[in-house]
C-alpha cells in the first residue's frame, strides 16, 4: 500500500480532550515511563503512577548526558534505556530499580536508540549507526552476548524496530531521499516486505499492537526527513495500519500540533504519546523548534476517545512508554 494524498485528505476521526480522571482500565495498568528535564537540568527517566499522576525519577541523568527512551520489560522490573551524549548514545539496562545500571553493546560506537524487549524479555531490539541519518537495527541478548546486526545499509536509516507479540517477527521504519516506509523482518531468515509506503508524507515509530493485528504509527505530513536540523516543520499525528485491510486511520487529527511517538499500553485498550497540542500558536517557522520544550504526556483510545493529559509543566516531557 501507498499513501498518494496530502495528509489532509485522508479519513479522520475526531477527537476531544475529556476532563482529567481515569477510568479503572487505566489506572491497574503499570506506571508509564518517559524522559523529562526537570530543575537542575538534568534529563532523567521518571516513572508516572495514572491512578494519581504521581511521578518519581528511577534514573537520573547529569550535566553531560541525559537518561532516555526507557522501556520496561514484559515482566514489568528492569528498564531499557539510553544514555545520550548530543553526538553519540549508550545502551544499557537497569535490572531492579533503586540497582546499578549495567552498558550493554559496549563495543558499538556512534548512536544507539529505540530499545525495544523481546516477548520473552531475553533480547532487545535497538537501532545503532556512525550517526543519526545511517543507523541499522541490531539484537542483542539482555546479558549482553549475542550482539549483531540484522538490518544495515549505506543507503537507508532504520528506526523504532518493535518486536510482534509472537517474537519471529519485527517491524522497523526505513528511510531513504526517495520516501519512507514501514517494513516487517522475520528474525530468522531476515526476510522482509514493505506493508507501507510514503512518497507524500513521512512515516516512522511503527510498533506492534499487543494483539498483532495492528500498527501504531506517526505520520508527518510532509515527505522531508524531520530529523534534520534545519527542519522547522513539527507537525504529526497518530495513525492505524490495519494488517487484514491494508487500510490506514488515523487517531490525533491536530494537523497543526504534533502527536508523535506513540506506545501501546500492555492490554492494548490505551495508547500513551507526546504531544505540544495544548502549547499557544506558533507565529513564525523559526518558532516550531521549540515546540520540543512544550510537550508533555497524553493518552487516548485506540478510536480517537478518552484524550487526557497526563502531565502539566514548563518542561520537557517526552518519549513514553508504558
Amino acid at each position: 500500500m501507498s499513501i498518494r494524498r496530502p495528509l489532509a485528505a485522508l479519513a479522520i476521526a475526531a477527537t476531544a480532550l475529556l476532563p482529567l480522571g481515569c477510568s479503572h482500565d487505566v489506572t491497574h495498568l503499570r506506571d508509564i515511563l518517559f524522559q523529562a528535564t526537570r530543575h537542575g537540568g538534568t534529563e532523567d527517566t521518571y516513572a508516572l503512577h495514572v491512578a494519581d499522576l504521581t511521578t518519581r525519577r528511577l534514573i537520573k541523568g547529569d550535566s553531560v548526558s541525559s537518561r532516555g527512551f526507557p522501556r520496561w520489560s514484559p515482566d514489568g522490573r528492569a528498564i531499557a534505556f539510553v544514555r545520550e551524549f548530543g553526538d553519540s548514545d549508550q545502551l544499557y539496562v537497569l535490572d531492579t530499580v533503586g540497582g546499578t545500571p549495567r552498558r550493554i553493546a559496549a563495543q558499538l560506537r556512534g548512536t544507539s536508540g529505540f530499545p525495544d524487549w523481546s516477548p520473552d524479555g531475553k533480547s532487545i531490539l535497538f537501532t545503532a549507526g556512525a550517526n543519526y541519518e545511517h543507523e541499522g537495527v541490531y539484537i542483542i541478548g539482555t546479558d549482553g552476548s549475542g550482539l549483531r546486526a540484522l538490518l544495515s545499509d549505506s543507503v537507508n536509516e532504520y528506526r523504532y524496530p518493535s518486536w510482534a507479540p509472537d517474537g519471529k517477527q519485527f517491524t522497523v521504519a526505513t528511510w531513504s531521499p526517495s520516501g519512507s516506509a514501514i517494513l516487517v523482518v522475520e528474525l530468522a531468515s531476515g526476510s522482509r516486505r514493505q506493508v507501507l509506503a510514503a512518497d507524500t508524507v513521512y512515516l516512522d515509530c511503527p510498533q506492534w499492537s499487543p494483539k498483532g493485528t495492528e500498527l501504531l504509527l506517526t505520520v508527518y505530513p510532509s515527505r522531508v526527513y524531520p530529523w534534520k536540523s534545519s527542519v522547522t516543520d513539527a507537525r504529526a499525528d497518530l495513525a492505524l495500519f490495519d494488517f487484514r485491510s491494508g487500510r490506514l486511520r488515523f487517531v490525533t487529527t491536530d494537523h497543526d500540533k504534533l502527536n508523535n511517538y506513540g506506545r501501546w499500553s500492555p492490554d492494548a485498550r490505551w495508547i500513551v504519546f507526546q504531544s505540544d497540542r495544548h502549547a499557544p500558536p506558533f507565529r513564525d517557522s523559526t518558532a516550531a523548534h521549540y515546540r520540543f520544550d512544550s510537550l508533555e504526556i497524553y493518552i487516548v483510545r485506540p478510536d480517537g476517545s478518552g484524550l487526557r493529559r497526563l502531565t502539566t509543566n514548563t518542561y520537557f516531557d517526552g518519549h513514553p512508554s508504558w
